[in-house]
């Protein structure tokens, strides 16, 4: 009964905010999710102009969208809104489940789990056709399904896990890492690894594998390459390069646009691409690292910045405002939890959610820190938050340490 309160919370929260506004147009990575989705809808498969199968993009938000579209009878973006304000009551539910497991008492999982119901930075998501409340949904899925395989190992718990992650990386690929991160547990120290079998270790692989397999073939038959999720690579360097503002230097626009013109093929414009990028290593593996770490833990605002409240990269007192209310207080408690976990006073559960948030950013500080990238891990930060080290809190998760029989 309290799940299904608090997941009616966030419904009515996001439906009262997306009927009382007018939807924002839909524009930039938006316009081809939704093409995708409406072909998918259609019948016509993964693709963005209804003819050639795409690639670019990662399937998963696009097919569960097409699949609202075409169960719906409506591919409107009034419909998405619909279905996106579904999909983050969904992911509120997956917090209640994740929180129960870490958190010291009901009243404090209630709490958290309330504060997203209703958190304005999830909510004015569904406004806008993009895969971060999906992605927030299994995310938070994968990581209770992992925190209770810590807790309790055993085959099948195993195998939900690695389906989950699988899942989560046809989401979007940056999650590819989590399974290795689970297996990678075992060289820590006694009072943090996870003891894992090796059935369980290669049954959350295999789960992981034969969720994301098919895909992957898809690609290989298609065009006839590896390509295990998608293929934005060289979208990303591109991105990179054409961002890049270096002083003394041309702007990168201006070189990315030179290396495009010349039509060459795709190895040709890479290799020019990281020779621009390996010829500037201050701006790129220091400067932009720095800067994307900060982006990724700065508030996601895009609906504000749409609605013409704020100008996109503007500081204002009711940035600071955001910022103080929804980030600041977690980032100083995640430095907490992470030093409590150092010193051995909290469990592996807990554990593995530190160190999924510190990958996770990390991974994001390397490649693209934009605030909205942030989200899908803001519920593993809130629990992080509110867990609380009780005394002997250790023994409470002893069974992470010790694998079940069989």
């Amino acid at each position: 009964m309290t799940a299904a309160l608090l997941s009616a919370a966030a419904l009515a929260a996001c439906f009262l905010f997306v009927f009382s506004y007018p939807l924002p147009p839909v524009q930039n990575d938006a316009v081809e999710y939704l093409a995708l989705a409406r072909n998918i809808a259609a019948g016509k498969g993964f693709t963005v102009n209804g003819v050639t199968p795409a690639v670019y993009r990662p399937p998963l938000f696009s097919a569960l969208l097409g699949g609202w579209f075409y169960v719906s009878g409506n591919s409107s973006p009034l419909s998405a809104a619909v279905f996106q304000s579904l999909m983050h009551a969904a992911g509120v539910l997956a917090a209640f489940l994740l929180f129960l497991e870490v958190v010291p008492s009901l009243a404090w999982a209630v709490a958290g789990t309330l504060w997203l119901a209703v958190n304005p930075l999830l909510v004015t998501r569904a406004a806008l056709v993009l895969q971060e409340p999906t992605l927030l949904l299994f995310t938070t899925l994968a990581a209770w399904l992992s925190v209770r395989l810590l807790k309790a190992p055993s085959l099948p718990r195993a195998g939900a896990a690695g389906a989950a992650w699988g899942l989560c990386t046809l989401d979007k690929v940056v999650a590819w890492f989590v399974p290795l991160l689970l297996l990678a547990m075992r060289l820590l120290p006694e009072r943090r690894r996870w003891e894992w079998k090796r059935r369980e270790a290669a049954v959350l692989l295999l789960g992981f594998a034969i969720v994301v397999a098919p895909w992957t073939i898809r690609n290989y038959v298609r065009f006839h390459r590896l390509i295990p999720v998608n293929g934005q690579g060289e979208g990303m360097l591109e991105w990179n390069v054409s961002h890049a503002e270096i002083p003394g230097e041309r702007p990168g626009s201006e070189f990315a646009a030179e290396v495009y013109r010349k039509g060459l093929p795709e190895g040709e414009r890479k290799a020019l691409l990281w020779k621009y990028v390996l010829e500037h290593p201050g701006y790129f593996f220091v400067r932009r690292v720095v800067r994307n770490a900060a982006y990724f833990a700065a508030p996601s605002r895009d609906w504000w910045d749409i609605r013409g409240y704020f100008r996109p990269g503007e500081h204002t007192a009711e940035f600071w405002i955001l910022s103080g209310l929804f980030h600041v207080p977690f980032y100083l408690l995640l430095l907490l939890r992470t030093g409590q976990w150092l010193r051995g006073r909290a469990s592996p559960a807990l554990g593995f959610l530190l160190l999924l948030y510190w990958t996770y950013w990390a991974q994001h500080a390397v490649l693209w820190g934009d605030p909205r990238f942030g989200l899908a891990v803001y519920p593993v930060l809130v629990g992080i938050a509110i867990a609380g080290v009780r005394p002997g809190g250790e023994a409470a998760f002893s069974a992470a340490r010790t694998p079940a029989p069989g």
